[in-house]
C-alpha cells in the first residue's frame, strides 16, 4: 500500500515547499511561499510537523488549534528555512530563463502531480474557511 507516515524533512508538502522556497529566493522572485494545508508527517500526535519542518517560510497560515498547540507546546521552534541559505541549497537554474509565459507554466505546474493536488486541496480549503468566517461573522451582526 501506499506510505502514510513520513519523517516531516520527507513529507513531500514539505519537500515541495522547500522546493519552492529555495527557488523564489535563489532567483530573487518577491512570490511569497506559504504554506496552509497541515496534516501530522508521523501520524496523530505529531500535528505540529510540517509547520516546525517549515518553520521560516516567508508567510504561514496556521489553524487556532494548532497555534495553541505551539503556544503550549516547550520543544523550541527553530528556523529550517533561511532565505540567503535556502537560495544556496537551490539547484534548479531558472525556468525560461525568467520569461516563462502562461501555457509553459500551465504545462510544468500540471507536470508536478503533489504540486497540483496540494494547491488545489489548499485553494478549496482556504475558499470553505473563507466561507466559515464569513457566515460566523454574519451570525454575530
Amino acid at each position: 500500500g501506499m506510505q502514510m507516515v513520513w519523517e516531516p524533512s520527507e513529507d513531500m508538502g514539505v519537500v515541495e515547499c522547500t522546493r519552492m522556497f529555495q527557488y523564489f529566493k535563489k532567483h530573487g522572485h518577491s512570490t511569497i511561499c506559504m504554506p496552509a494545508s497541515w496534516r501530522p508527517s508521523r501520524g496523530p500526535g505529531f500535528e505540529l510537523d510540517e509547520i516546525r519542518a517549515l518553520a521560516g517560510s516567508d508567510r504561514m497560515t496556521i489553524p487556532p488549534n494548532l497555534l495553541s498547540m505551539l503556544d503550549e507546546s516547550s520543544e523550541p521552534l527553530e528556523r529550517m528555512l533561511e532565505p540567503i541559505e535556502g537560495a544556496k541549497q537551490c539547484e534548479e537554474e531558472e525556468w525560461g530563463g525568467g520569461r516563462m509565459g502562461e501555457k509553459e507554466f500551465r504545462f510544468r505546474l500540471n507536470q508536478d502531480g503533489c504540486t497540483t493536488e496540494k494547491m488545489s486541496q489548499g485553494i478549496r480549503a482556504f475558499v470553505s474557511d473563507t466561507e466559515k468566517l464569513e457566515e460566523a461573522i454574519r451570525s454575530k451582526f
